[in-house]
């Protein structure tokens, strides 16, 4: 009787967590960069406009980077004892939040765009990593 009553119950354990901040944190920078001329549209206007835009995207897709990393897929064919076809696929995915812009401007041919995301501020971002606060433990029969 007693086997069939500690079978028949359960236990819960409840964690409560705090965002803690790290006692150093990094700033992150990254420049991104796109050719002016090159941009599509038939005014030089709306080239500048869009070479805005994707310099700002290169500038995030850095910063992606630094915060994620990047997933590398490599793929080598041999035919014989030679190297047949080399192919290399590079793939940068995340959320950036609390990222600022720092700098725009033109450099040359190009326009650049800095941005900056300093990570103290991924606490109150709730994008860290909790140390739990309390523990609880239940049995539920």
């Amino acid at each position: 009787m007693l086997a069939l009553t500690i079978a028949g119950c359960s236990l819960e354990k409840l964690t409560t967590y705090q965002l803690v901040a790290p006692e150093k944190s990094p700033v992150l920078t990254a420049k991104g960069y796109a050719p002016i001329k090159s941009q599509p549209g038939p005014s030089s206007d709306q080239k500048f406009v869009q070479a805005m835009e994707a310099s700002r995207m290169d500038a995030y897709r850095r910063l992606a980077e630094q915060l994620y990393g990047q997933q590398l897929r490599s793929y080598t064919r041999l035919e014989g004892e030679t190297v047949g076809r080399k192919s290399m696929e590079v793939k940068v995915q995340g959320v950036v939040r609390g990222a600022k812009v720092t700098h725009q401007r033109v450099e040359g041919e190009f326009y650049t765009t800095e941005v900056s995301l300093d990570t103290a501020t991924l606490a109150t971002l709730g994008s860290v990593e909790s140390k739990p606060l309390e523990s609880e433990h239940k049995w539920w029969f």
